[in-house]
């Protein structure tokens, strides 16, 4: 992928920036053209410093909460280490320019130039996702833009033995996010297929609610999906607006 949005469309929608780098010693901060690639901070993105000494309670509140446990049960180990650092950069904002993903690429600098004094983990909110320094840094800024490293593709079996697929982290793109219903577990592989193609033409700009699609998954199969957008950004689940698909409604196209 590169960094231009060649089927862009505007939408009422923005990027939302949320990260917590972990560690930080801001005294030692140095941003730099060269090494991170920021040659400017993008409009609409700021960054905090917060501490025990001024902020301890809503540090802690951000441990307390339901995000702070399901993180905690992922890597309970880089949890507990986060849980003892005294200061952490927060940067976040809704971006103003999104023609082109240039403030990706500036953002995800300017975590590293954080990193870079000392710190040892970043926590993107909005892909719900806590990575080590050594993760963020091998994944994110040393590696070319992969644009669904930066998504979170969830599974979860629901009563009947059905799996729901959803994905968090779209709103970073200004673009609403993928829901899956209703998926018979042996047929996982081509709604994830499905999926990725939405978040891939989503991440080069386009924006598709209550238009039939037709979705190459390969070069022997498609899919016909016709998405519904549900225009909620206060839900808990993704934290953003949506496309809602039902999985008995996506129709196959055989050879």
């Amino acid at each position: 992928m590169s960094y231009e949005r060649p089927y862009y469309v505007p939408t009422k929608y923005k990027p939302d920036i949320f990260y917590y780098v972990f560690g930080v010693n801001a005294s030692v901060l140095h941003v730099s053209a060269s090494r991170h690639h920021v040659e400017k901070i993008p409009q609409g993105i700021e960054s905090v410093i917060v501490n025990r000494t001024q902020n301890e309670a809503y540090m802690n509140s951000l441990f307390d909460s339901p995000i702070g446990k399901v993180l905690g049960e992922r890597d309970p180990e880089l949890f507990e280490r986060i849980r003892q650092e005294d200061s952490w950069a927060i940067l976040a904002g809704e971006i103003e320019e999104d023609t082109d993903l240039n403030y990706i690429r500036s953002c995800v600098g300017l975590v590293q130039a954080f990193l870079d004094t000392g710190a040892i983990a970043v926590l993107d909110l909005n892909a719900f996702s806590l990575y080590s320094a050594e993760e963020f840094t091998n994944r994110f800024f040393e590696k070319d833009f992969n644009g669904f490293e930066h998504i979170s593709f969830l599974f979860s079996e629901t009563e009947n033995g059905e799996i729901w697929l959803h994905t968090r982290g779209m709103r970073k793109f200004g673009r609403p996010d993928v829901s899956i219903e209703h998926i018979d577990p042996k047929e996982v592989p081509w709604a994830v297929g499905v999926a990725e193609q939405m978040i891939y033409y989503s991440i080069e700009g386009d924006f598709f609610p209550n238009k039939r699609l037709k979705l190459h998954i390969s070069q022997e199969e498609s899919f016909g999906v016709e998405p519904e957008l549900v225009d909620d950004l206060e839900n808990e689940d993704f934290n953003n607006a949506y496309y809602k698909l039902l999985w008995e409604n996506c129709v196959r196209f055989l050879p």
